[in-house]
């Protein structure tokens, strides 16, 4: 059993949450809230490995700030200095026979432990809860509250003896006096900044305690604040006995098991074993594939959060290459949002099911009221990962919904992606110019302006302006790699089917040079021996012609390629033929069975399948993609969902989780009336 009491009668403090981000109430008033369980950073791609939670704080992790240290010790040169400093290891970590365990390693026990006390507290609520309340043994006793985390206080304190403070006791109090910077977001930290100043001023880490059943805050033997908070902790107990039941289990279950997930070493390979593709037991019927899209439905339903007419969900969100963190959903098309809003909208369109699209336009009221927040920056321009894919949501939801507001507020995106053209360093389809050029041709192809016009045109030729030349045509060279990679997510396929897209709408000729340079450069990327094109992500330069890794999906492969040389609107001359037969060929015999995702899984190689039967005009590959779709949809019967996530843990995403498993399962059947979401397909006209 896991147990941490220290917590268990703190009061609730009155946080200022924005009006957007209501949800992260979920978060703060969960199993996640007392820190045992692992919660990583955010930010940087160290950060996104930095916990410090009582079973995930190992030795060896460093310091998100700098620290000081003393240099050259014992020379006249002696100086301080900062930098992150590696953290020892302590002894929260449980071990046996001398060796740490790994808790990822004991979900289901970790799981079972709180259920079987969880459940213990459900069936003795009304004991605990009554009039002779065993909980009033504590009425009075004494907790601590803890109004800053305490490396505040410590930070402050180590800095102000710093000398360029310790001048002048005016400079020095000017220090403590930045407590006040956090008011605004917690207004109750007023009433209290001069205890804590005086407690600095001593030396001390300032130390407030109240009683579980009482309003008031003391400070010392002295100070009292009385009426501090709103509700006593004991009250606040009662009331969360009282909510307890199932539906709220599940919640805090999923969040152990997505918590220990993200903590799991490789993360990104756990529970990856290939599965055997099962052909569907009952007949291919596409009524069969729109009920397992409504099952999904019911789930996104069932565990959305709703507040004001928003609604938001919690998931497993990849914070970096290599790490997953559990996250608010965020405002990217790739596993935020607005993926979610379209998989709903789409469904509700589909179905006819109200329910579904009442859901989708709380989703969209969410994306709405965060899009200003951004305006002045924080996003980048790219289809997955930016201003891109909500400017292609809001087209497709304002078409679906014939509603000119969303039409609006689509083009008014546009400016902050014109002005953000020019810094684009990504170039690439999930984060750069490539998807933005995507999404504003979806949105021009409804409401032409020469503003939107010109905004693609600008990605292009920044594109264009950006190709690294290579012995064989050109590529463009993302953020942390070091050559310009393959593939249609952030590699040549899909920049080169972006040039071509653009290059068709404006007849511009040097967009088509530009891609047929990229696919040239692509070309010597192609691997016979494996008939795939090799993945270079992580190979330095001198290292790419050896290299072998292939994947064979959406994002980086073989399937994403053929993709992107069918959705083009490109002749298909005799190689690109042969490419496109080669990508075919390597997805039927390896593609399947890894996950049901739409970013590198089943959902998501179906879709070269279905481009396959429209381009060519083949039927055989149409039946290929619904006898595949048709085995996701008998998974999901059995409630077998298997995402993109670490241990395949469930999570409401659009190209990891289960939002996009729905949307494979709606392109499948009916992909007359559902865009091509990884083709960036502009609405389709009915």
């Amino acid at each position: 059993m896991l147990i941490d009491l220290e917590a268990l009668f703190h009061p609730r403090l009155k946080v200022q949450y924005h009006p957007a981000g209501a949800d992260n109430r979920a978060l703060q008033h969960s199993v996640l809230r007392v820190g045992l369980l692992p919660v990583f950073g955010k930010g940087d791609e160290q950060s996104a490995r930095l916990d410090y939670s009582g079973l995930g704080g190992a030795a060896g992790q460093f310091t998100p700030l700098k620290v000081p240290f003393w240099e050259l010790i014992g020379t006249d040169e002696m100086r301080l200095r900062r930098r992150h400093m590696a953290i020892p290891g302590s002894e929260n970590l449980p071990s046996l026979n001398g060796e740490e365990i790994v808790p990822s390693k004991y979900v289901q026990e970790i799981a079972a432990g709180f259920t079987s006390v969880y459940r213990l507290l459900m069936r003795h609520r009304d004991e605990l809860v009554s009039r002779s309340r065993p909980l009033l043994c504590f009425a009075n006793d004494e907790v601590r509250v803890i109004l800053r985390a305490t490396q505040t206080y410590a930070v402050l304190l180590g800095e102000s003896f710093h000398p360029d403070v310790m001048r002048n006791a005016l400079d020095r109090d000017l220090l403590f006096e930045r407590l006040w910077v956090a008011v605004e977001a917690c207004p109750y930290l007023a009433r209290v900044i001069s205890a804590e100043c005086a407690a600095l001023q001593e030396g001390d880490i300032p130390l407030f305690l109240t009683r579980p059943s009482s309003l008031h805050v003391w400070c010392g033997s002295d100070q009292y604040f009385a009426s501090f908070f709103e509700r006593s902790s004991l009250s606040v107990v009662e009331e969360r006995l009282r909510g307890m039941d199932e539906s709220d289990l599940n919640r805090q279950l999923w969040l152990i098991r997505a918590s220990l997930a993200a903590a799991a070493e490789e993360p990104s390979l756990v529970g990856r074993h290939r599965l055997k593709i099962r052909q569907a037991e009952a007949p291919i019927d596409q009524a069969r594939l729109l009920a397992a899209a409504c099952t999904i439905g019911d789930k996104l339903e069932s565990s959305a959060l709703r507040w004001d007419e928003n609604v938001s969900w919690i998931g497993l969100t990849a914070a970096s290459d290599r790490q997953w963190r559990v996250s608010t959903t965020l405002l990217d098309l790739y596993d935020g949002l607005p993926g979610i809003a379209l998989f709903l909208a789409y469904l509700g369109s589909v179905t006819g099911r109200t329910r579904y699209a009442d859901l989708a336009r709380q989703a969209c009221n969410g994306i709405r009221a965060r899009l200003e927040a951004f305006k002045s920056g924080g996003l980048g321009i790219g289809a997955f990962a930016g201003w891109g894919g909500i400017i292609y949501v809001l087209t497709h939801l304002a078409s679906l919904w014939q509603d000119e507001d969303l039409f609006g507020e689509a083009q008014r995106i546009v400016p902050c992606v014109s002005c953000q053209i020019g810094s684009d360093e990504s170039f690439d389809i999930i984060a750069g110019s490539a998807g933005c050029i995507g999404s504003l041709i979806a949105l021009y192809l409804q409401r032409p302006s020469a503003e939107i016009l010109t905004a693609a045109k600008a990605c292009g030729e920044h594109l264009v302006a950006s190709a690294k030349s290579m012995p064989n045509g050109v590529g463009w060279v993302i953020p942390r790699q070091t050559v310009p990679l393959s593939g249609f997510a952030h590699g040549a396929a899909g920049i080169a089917w972006a040039l071509y897209r653009l290059a068709a709408l404006t007849n511009e000729q040097v967009f088509r040079k530009t891609a047929d340079a990229a696919i040239a450069y692509e070309r010597t990327l192609f691997d016979p021996d494996t008939a795939n094109w090799r993945d270079l992500r992580g190979v330095n330069g001198p290292l790419a012609e050896t290299a072998k890794s292939s994947m064979t999906a959406w994002c980086h492969g073989a399937a994403g390629i053929g993709l992107a040389r069918l959705a083009a609107g490109e002749p298909l001359d005799n190689e690109r033929r042969r490419e496109i037969d080669t990508a075919l060929s390597t997805t039927i015999r390896e593609g399947f069975g890894n996950n049901h995702s739409l970013c590198h899984g089943d959902a998501g190689n179906m879709e070269l399948l279905l481009e396959a039967a429209r381009v060519l005009g083949e039927e055989r590959w149409e039946r290929e993609a619904l006898l595949i779709a048709n085995g996701i949809a008998e998974s999901i019967s059995r409630n077998q969902y298997r995402c993109a996530t670490p241990c395949h843990v469930e999570s409401p995403g659009l190209m990891t989780g289960l939002a996009g498993i729905g949307y494979g399962l709606l392109r499948s059947a009916k992909p007359d009336r559902v865009s091509s979401v990884l083709t960036l397909q502009p609405v389709v006209a009915t």
